[in-house]
């Protein structure tokens, strides 16, 4: 072989590789356990726990997949690291606008939500994180075309949320769900249907 027709090769190599894995976290709509690789930790019909993917990020200890036997890979979640955090939430809260900036950087105009629901008791700055666990209050943002985010071709929705852990500790985590989400929870769902 000629050294050009070499370097073509490579570079056409090189290319397929950056192509194969530019999803989030190198993961790519469609793929099967075996292309993910590792070894996941099944945690639920079609969920699997990964402590590693091709890609990793430091703010994130581990990811969860969706992966359904034919659809493949349709959903990724990205589960952050614990937070420290007072019970006015504030140092969860920074954390999250900080990803949240980040996410505008690379996915433009999103939606907001953060608000305590009405009737809730835990209305004081003090009850911050209470409120989260008790579920009525939300810091989430939303990432999807009908907010006019600039989404890839393959992805429906992006979202990031405050999580608590207890009054003093929380967590961020990311959630990639991918066109066909909606057809692997139905492949999922009809396999554990069977089971019936």
């Amino acid at each position: 072989m000629r050294p050009k027709n070499v370097v073509g090769v490579m570079l056409l190599a090189l290319f397929f590789w950056t192509v194969v894995f530019a999803g989030p976290f190198g993961l790519e709509m469609g793929m099967s356990l075996v292309e993910i690789g590792g070894q996941p930790e099944k945690v639920g019909n079609g969920l699997y726990m990964l402590n590693t993917v091709p890609k990793t990020h430091s703010a994130f200890k581990a990811y969860v997949v969706k992966v359904a036997p034919e659809g493949g890979l349709c959903w990724v979640k990205a589960i952050g690291k614990d937070i420290a955090t007072s019970s006015y939430g504030i140092e969860l809260q920074t954390e999250f606008h900080v990803m949240e900036e980040k996410l505008e950087a690379a996915y433009g105009k999103h939606e907001i939500m953060d608000f305590l629901m009405t009737g809730s008791i835990w209305d004081e700055p003090n009850d911050w994180m209470m409120g989260l666990i008790q579920k009525e209050r939300i810091l989430a943002a939303i990432w999807e075309p009908a907010e006019g985010s600039s989404l890839p071709s393959d992805l429906k929705q992006i979202a990031l949320i405050a999580s608590p852990i207890s009054t003093g500790k929380g967590y961020i985590a990311i959630e990639y769900s991918f066109i066909n989400k909606d057809s692997c929870d139905a492949e999922l769902a009809a396999l554990e249907d069977d089971a019936l």
